[in-house]
């Protein structure tokens, strides 16, 4: 089954704005085209992005 994307909530065209965004406890993640950022916590990344390819580009705390 495929990960579905909507699950990741609201996308960001900006990572500046992503990463201002999220909480100490979120990290920042994309795709391979590195076109839209998500806010997401550790369990949601675990549960599937992480598997489809995602990357983390602002981990937690940061």
């Amino acid at each position: 089954m495929a990960f579905d994307v909507s699950m990741l909530g609201m996308g960001y065209f900006s990572l500046e704005a992503a990463a201002v965004d999220k909480s100490p406890s979120e990290m920042v993640i994309t795709d391979d085209k590195e076109e839209t950022f998500y806010i997401v916590s550790r369990e949601v990344y675990e549960d599937g992005p992480k598997q489809e390819g995602y990357k983390i580009i602002v981990n937690e705390g940061e």
